[in-house]
């Protein structure tokens, strides 16, 4: 891996240089220049993905914090006994197990009810907590500090992921259309110096 870093930036730098070198032709030039670009780009998209992930957590901190604001928790009934989302023979494990019932909260003299998501081992009469908005009706949760950084975290991780494939995958295909380039040019060369011909020299 060390080997094909050092023989990488040896190319580049032969590719660039500025004294007059017969081997060299602008292809490579180009390819080199292009490379140069891309790797600054990678670099760039370091800070930016940082930056990105942390306007992503600012504004879903905000946002936790306006439906924090206008909704409530409040205590709901079971009402029904928990019904399996999914076939018990298709879970492997007791803590995968996934139920939903019918709850019923009250908000001022009006009765609401929902499906809620309940532990397997839930009844009914149990007491779950819902959230709700001023006029009573059931809305999600706050997002916890916990989730926020999560998902900043992995948006900014994904973008520079793809950031740098992204570049790699271009630098990969710009050298390899360079040197496909190169040998057409080189083998046009050779066959015109066998017929007698004099090299270029570029």
């Amino acid at each position: 891996m060390v080997a094909a870093l050092k023989a990488h930036a040896a190319w580049l730098v032969n590719a660039l240089g500025v004294n007059r070198n017969p081997l060299r032709r602008p292809i490579d030039r180009l390819a080199a220049g292009i490379t140069v670009l891309l790797l600054m780009v990678a670099l760039i998209a370091i800070p930016v993905a940082g930056m990105l992930g942390f306007s992503l957590h600012s504004d879903l901190t905000q946002r936790a914090e306006q439906s924090a604001a206008t909704t409530r928790p409040v205590d709901a009934v079971l009402t029904t006994a928990p019904e399996m989302d999914i076939p018990v023979s298709e879970v492997y494990s007791h803590d995968a197990l996934s139920s939903t019932a019918v709850a019923e909260w009250r908000t001022g003299l009006h009765t609401n009810s929902a499906t809620v998501q309940v532990p397997a081992n839930a009844s009914a009469g149990e007491t779950v907590t819902v959230w709700v908005d001023e006029a009573g009706n059931r809305v999600p949760a706050p997002a916890s500090s916990g989730s926020i950084v999560t998902s900043a975290i992995f948006a900014a991780i994904l973008t520079l992921v793809v950031a740098e494939l992204a570049c790699i995958a271009l630098i990969t295909g710009t050298q390899g259309l360079a040197r496909r380039l190169s040998m057409r040019t080189w083998d046009r060369e050779w066959l015109y110096l066998q017929h007698g011909g004099k090299s270029s020299q570029l």
